[in-house]
């Protein structure tokens, strides 16, 4: 018998997948493409309405929990019309229950952001935004295939600013082919005149069959060393705590307070839903991911079925593995307490040997409550994470 408690929560959180973009930046292997006909975007959000339909059908309101994080994300949702995400999110109020305080996300790209937009994004409940600027140098946004420059993103932010929100993320990318480490501190150093309240500052990941990846191993760019990339993570790292950021996740940044508390949940492994093309959910014990096919995603909406797999329910042991390894990406650690509570047994029980190898090459530390990555640990932290799969 199962009796892990961990699918117990009691807020529950939304991902809604716009997977349409002006153009296809050029390190991109998200589910998304260049289209702007309105044809096909209109007849998407038809379908992603009655995929959201479909489910509370099928699931009993009196099992659904309250909805406290919705996260419109892409692809670009600022580049359609903003009476489509209004229509969703109208939709939402519908058919959940919507917390009062619930954290209301939706990414924009600079460049694709009115102050009409911003206005009526505001009024449909959206009370936090994640700019996508990357870099602050022209010829780096030029570089990775983004559509907007630096100008562009200081237009976005006095957009943002003028609608009354206050609480915007900011993306930003390191590790970049011909980016240096002063490139990077100009970007954190500029930032600071909006005050974003979030940053999440990721070193490049190169996805096979993109555009960037292909010059790359062509030898048209070069990217930096891991030495340098590391400089870079930890010129960030310090830079952003002298200025009153906390180090909460190993690519999150924030102001007191100002943690992304839809991000938590996939790291705390607590259920959220995945709406739209490419989504993916965890619900009831089990993960779930919709197809990347348009026209199949379109095809089984219509026939009223799941537009893509769902997994087994997940048994304890892939249960632990991934609250261990998703947990340790929080910089303040995993509790042993919250893992007997979710378990029954000490972590200690299961992973004593990787764990107590972790600690003696400097990975992992472990103060008798609180068991966390090391600041080589971040630096080695896909090697933390696999230990634990």
């Amino acid at each position: 018998m199962n009796t892990i408690k961990i699918k117990a929560a009691k807020r529950l959180g939304i991902y809604c997948h716009i997977p349409f973009c002006l153009k296809k930046c050029a390190y991109c292997d998200f589910s998304s493409f260049a289209c702007q006909e309105e044809g096909i975007i209109t007849a998407y959000f038809k379908d992603l309405q009655q995929e959201i339909k479909n489910f509370v059908k099928k699931n009993s309101a009196a099992d659904i929990l309250a909805v406290d994080t919705i996260y419109f994300g892409g692809g670009t949702p600022s580049s359609v019309k903003v009476t489509h995400i209004e229509a969703i999110m109208a939709l939402f109020k519908e058919v959940f229950v919507i917390c009062d305080d619930a954290e209301v996300t939706i990414e924009i790209n600079p460049g694709t952001l009115t102050a009409e937009k911003a206005g009526r994004y505001k009024k449909a409940g959206i009370n936090r935004v994640s700019v996508g600027l990357q870099a602050w140098q022209d010829d780096l946004l030029k570089m990775l295939g983004r559509v907007h420059n630096q100008a562009d993103f200081i237009t976005a932010m006095k957009l943002l600013k003028a609608a009354g929100f206050e609480n915007i993320s900011v993306d930003v990318m390191y590790g970049l082919p011909g980016q240096k480490l002063v490139d990077v501190l100009e970007t954190v150093t500029e930032l600071m005149a909006f005050g974003p309240t979030h940053l999440s500052c990721y070193s490049l990941i190169l996805e096979e069959n993109t555009k960037l990846e292909k010059l790359i191993a062509s030898g048209q760019l070069k990217l930096p060393d891991e030495d340098q990339e590391r400089e870079m993570h930890w010129a960030i790292d310090a830079y952003l705590n002298d200025h009153g950021y906390q180090h909460y996740e190993i690519s999150s940044y924030c102001k007191p307070g100002y943690e992304s508390k839809h991000n938590l949940k996939y790291w705390e492994l607590v259920p959220y839903l995945g709406f739209g093309l490419g989504a993916h959910g965890y619900y009831n014990g089990q993960r779930y991911g919709n197809t990347n096919a348009l026209k199949s995603y379109s095809d089984l909406i219509t026939a009223g079925k799941l537009p893509g797999i769902v997994e087994p329910e997940m048994k304890p042991a892939v249960m632990m593995s991934e609250w261990m390894f998703l947990g340790l990406r929080k910089l303040n650690g995993i509790r042993d307490q919250e893992f007997k509570a979710c378990f029954g047994k000490s972590f200690f029980t299961e992973y004593q040997k990787v764990i107590d190898s972790l600690i003696e090459e400097n990975l992992l530390e472990w103060d008798g409550v609180v068991l966390k990555l090391t600041p080589t640990g971040q630096d080695f932290g896909n090697r933390v994470f696999m230990a634990f799969i």
